[in-house]
């Protein structure tokens, strides 16, 4: 039976409203070495089109050999995995990757990895941090010691670690390069155990935007606690600060999030100190920090704001290490870490599963890490897997709802050659774009 065009629709619409999120776990299947982990994952387009980049400490993904660095795209459809430049990699065991960021040296953006590792690609003097151009690697520095965090911040790129030198220039725990010369910004950082620079986000919490560095320190620029802010001149402190709970405490991770009332800084790691009270995950409003959730135990690895589609807008994420109670992966809901479907995990006994790495890319939210399963029917997914969401990607005017308008809207921006039309993200807008579009939106999404 031929279906009216209105019937179509209100099919699709029916089917866009009965979306349930999952557990997605062909990313996984074959997924990465399974002695080996996911760590940072982010989206860049090196002239093929974007795709999703992910680094950790593994000798293959998808079934190739790719050495600590992989390329997922999903719509190629022919491979969905690929090797970059022969990885970044050392030629005994321990090398990983901890760190990755888009940055544009001058010639367009490329890729920067950072972390533990000899060689990048091969190429000489390119241990621990390097950048790809879609074709190859250089070398950045060659700092002294481990890179643990990247961003990119007013034109310039910053690194920290636990480093004191990067391209002969002494600095302490961070660095920045502005395209030929590394400098130290201020005096860096100081005390703490075994101390590092583990984060690097931007943020403007009302008063510009500023980098906001943390780690496991004791201060930073003279700023004492875990945490501080770079204005381009000189460190801030943030409110009365985040404090260690002990010798180990740190912080990892950060993200900036909407609660419904603006966006906001959040930062994770392991028993921090607020306000007299030992936390996982912190909150800065703009002029306190305020615990978030109960305390988890373990360490907050990673944090993300997703939208899975349900209704309930954006929501927080968290993954981590040792921290059973929430099956690795969470969300916060009412103010409570809930775990997401089960979670990921793997059989019992060592080595435990860990969730160190998330990112919401192309509507869904990935999550790396060293698992074997995820989902309560504990689905196979070797250290990756995709929670997938509601959100529709033929909501072409993203009103919340599928109608004829996103069709008109769609027709108007291809007609244009908008990049808005490029809907299978290959970073060309042709006729495949539109057969995309209308089988998506016929399907009811």
């Amino acid at each position: 039976m031929k279906l009216t065009p209105l019937f179509a629709l209100l099919l699709a619409s029916a089917a866009f409203g009965q979306c349930i999120p999952s557990w997605d776990t062909a990313v996984g299947s074959p997924g990465i070495t399974s002695d080996g982990y996911v760590g940072p994952m982010v989206p860049y387009n090196d002239g093929r089109g974007e795709a999703l980049y992910l680094g950790g400490s593994f000798s293959s993904a998808g079934g190739y050999v790719t050495l600590g660095l992989a390329r997922y795209d999903p719509s190629d459809p022919n491979v969905n995995w690929s090797a970059v430049g022969g990885g970044c990699y050392s030629t005994n065991t321990n090398y990983f990757l901890a760190a990755l960021a888009v940055h544009n040296f001058g010639s367009g953006p490329e890729l920067v990895a950072g972390g533990s590792f000899g060689y990048a690609g091969g190429v000489a003097n390119s241990s621990n941090l390097a950048r790809w151009n879609g074709t190859r690697w250089l070398g950045l520095g060659t700092p002294n010691g481990a890179i643990w965090s990247i961003a990119d911040y007013n034109g310039r790129l910053y690194v920290g670690g636990g480093i004191t030198n990067i391209g002969g220039v002494a600095v302490s725990g961070i660095a920045a390069f502005d395209g030929t010369t590394w400098s130290s910004p201020g005096t860096g950082m100081a005390g703490g155990f075994s101390p590092g620079v583990f984060a690097l986000k931007v943020f403007n919490d009302g008063t510009g935007s500023k980098l906001y560095a943390a780690g496991r320190l004791g201060s930073i620029g003279g700023v004492n606690g875990m945490i501080a802010r770079w204005t381009g001149t000189a460190w801030q402190p943030i409110g009365a600060g985040i404090t260690a709970a002990q010798t180990f405490s740190d912080i990892e991770a950060m993200a900036v999030h909407n609660d419904g009332t603006g966006d906001h800084l959040y930062v994770g790691g392991y028993d921090l100190r607020v306000n007299g009270v030992t936390t996982s995950v912190a909150r800065w409003g703009g002029t306190t920090w305020t615990t978030v959730g109960q305390y988890l135990g373990g360490r907050t690895t990673a944090l993300a704001s997703f939208d899975d589609g349900s209704g309930s807008g954006a929501q927080l994420y968290n993954s981590g290490t040792a921290q059973p109670g929430i099956n690795y992966i969470a969300r916060l809901i009412s103010n409570q870490w809930t775990s997401v479907d089960g979670g990921v995990g793997q059989p019992g006994g060592p080595p435990w599963p860990s969730a160190f790495g998330l990112c919401a890319w192309q509507g869904k939210l990935y999550v790396g890490g060293d698992f074997d399963y995820a989902g309560t029917s504990q689905q196979p997914a070797s250290g990756i897997v995709a929670r997938t969401s509601c959100v529709c990607a033929a909501d072409f005017n993203h009103d919340g709802t599928l109608d004829f308008f996103d069709y008109l809207d769609f027709v108007s921006a291809f007609s244009a050659q908008s990049a808005s039309a490029d809907f299978n993200h290959d970073a060309v807008v042709d006729f495949f774009d539109y057969l995309d579009f209308v089988q998506a939106f016929s399907s009811g999404c």
